[in-house]
């Protein structure tokens, strides 16, 4: 019988043990649960949060825990709540989408109402990041980006992989699973729900049908619910479904997994917008600060990086809601600068500061052919050049610095659990008890039943 690759796939969910892997890719799911428990928590307390809130529960009794809300709601609504929750501030981990917004939410639920241990949980996870992030490289779009782009359509099958490890399913369903996912994903809708004529919108992603269906088809599958196994391959497989020109998947797609693990190149993001901002947000600040320059002696600023930032929405000069602004490069500019604390970039009071939206206007951005091919080559190597111009110093248009950012700037230990008492602040009166949350993630692998773990925050207090 011929192998498909969801068979390779399968191979690899049903045989993993959380022995299998180093310490360091360990800790670093547990890093990743950390930042993702904090995205949500500090989703749960925004606009879209609460219209979540208002739209999709109804008092219904429910077993699910939604991250910042008291309520309990039916387990898959709880898992499309949270995996929307996620990524609603853009400040969640990233590598070519964001892997862990159809993975962690998703495994938590599961864990939760399987009553799995840590390990169990922990083990999943790292699961899931490997074989999502592997097929999210292998079905990326190059040429027609500018058409098909959508990580939700790839990232379906990190939930399927969530769905598949912990539900224990063997190799024959864990295919059909995946068959499943893939029969029912969501469209690649990015280019219109970011880049449409309205400019970006609260449907940017579609994270949480994407983490529904991924963990829908983890069931169905367990029931004996069939499913498309070759659907990765041949000339009709996923990737032609979402309009990529070539098939980048082969047998080969799990190898080297012992010794290469994707995990530990996913990034904790430093600023609460798209990703393609940072490098030249990085390159920026960078330069402002080793040429001790002040914001009140600038002209202008020239970036320089992929093509499209500079194209809306990324030089909207006045972004109108925060929508907008999460794609606002000069926006991000003036409020890194200026040093606004990251969770009130975007609240009523610094959108229409007249000091912030006139240092935006400063900005211009400039695309650069280099950076775009270097891009093309890996996703996660972008670069940026900036030119500051400041009065009465015409030296300065000659100067310049390369950012060519391998990944986001390795965000230490400490920064990170700072990152998260931010986050969850607005969700504990108590900041120690903020702190005993995160304590106990990244002691997870000690819990022996992770509903009872979760029960011991009642994160709406």
């Amino acid at each position: 019988m011929k192998k498909f690759i969801t068979h390779f796939i399968a191979d690899y969910i049903e045989q993993k043990r959380y022995q299998d892997f180093p310490i360091e890719v360990i800790k670093k799911a547990k890093e990743c649960i950390l930042d993702s428990i904090g995205c949500m928590l500090a989703g749960s307390k925004t606009r879209e949060g609460r219209i979540l809130q208002k739209s999709l529960l109804f008092h219904e009794k429910g077993i699910s825990s939604i991250l910042g809300f008291s309520s309990k709601t039916a387990f898959f609504n709880a898992i499309f709540i949270n995996s929307t929750l996620v990524n609603i501030l853009d400040f969640d981990d990233c590598y070519i989408g964001h892997p862990g917004a159809t993975i962690i939410p998703p495994a938590i639920n599961f864990a939760e109402l399987m009553e799995l241990t840590g390990k169990e949980l922990i083990t999943a996870i790292i699961v899931a990041y490997e074989v999502s992030i592997r097929l999210g490289l292998g079905l990326r779009p190059i040429g027609e980006r500018k058409y098909i782009l959508g990580h939700g359509t790839w990232q379906v099958f990190g939930s399927a992989s969530i769905a598949a490890k912990l539900l224990n399913l063997n190799c024959s369903k864990i295919t059909n699973a995946f068959g499943i996912a893939g029969a029912n994903a969501p469209l690649p809708s990015v280019m219109k729900t970011t880049y449409g004529l309205e400019g970006p919108t609260m449907a940017k992603n579609n994270f949480g049908t994407a983490a529904l269906v991924g963990a829908q088809s983890g069931f169905l599958a367990k029931n004996r619910f069939t499913g498309p196994k070759d659907i990765f391959d041949d000339e009709n497989g996923f990737w032609r479904m979402i309009g990529c020109k070539k098939n980048n998947l082969d047998s080969t797609l799990m190898q080297n997994s012992e010794k290469e693990f994707k995990i530990l190149d996913v990034n904790f993001k430093m600023y609460p917008c798209c990703r393609l901002t940072h490098s030249a947000t990085d390159t920026v600040k960078e330069y402002f600060l080793k040429n001790n320059i002040e914001l009140k002696n600038v002209e202008k600023i020239l970036v320089k990086s992929l093509s499209p930032l500079s194209k809306p929405p990324f030089t909207n000069m006045k972004p109108r809601d925060a929508n907008e602004g999460r794609f606002s490069l000069p926006y991000a500019l003036a409020c890194v600068l200026y040093k606004i604390n990251p969770l009130e970039w975007y609240s009523k009071k610094n959108m229409n500061d007249s000091q912030l939206l006139d240092f935006s206007e400063k900005v211009i951005i400039e695309k650069n052919e280099r950076a775009d091919e270097i891009f093309k080559k890996d996703p996660n190597e972008i670069l940026s050049t900036v030119i500051v111009i400041q009065k009465n110093k015409k030296e300065d248009k000659t100067q310049k610095i390369i950012k060519n950012e391998k990944t986001e700037p390795t965000m230490q230990e400490g920064a990170l659990l700072e990152k998260f008492l931010q986050l969850s602040g607005r969700c504990f009166k108590d900041e120690r008890k903020a702190k005993m949350l995160a304590e106990s993630i990244m002691e997870l692998d000690k819990v022996k039943n992770t509903k009872e773990w979760l029960s011991n925050f009642q994160f709406f207090k």
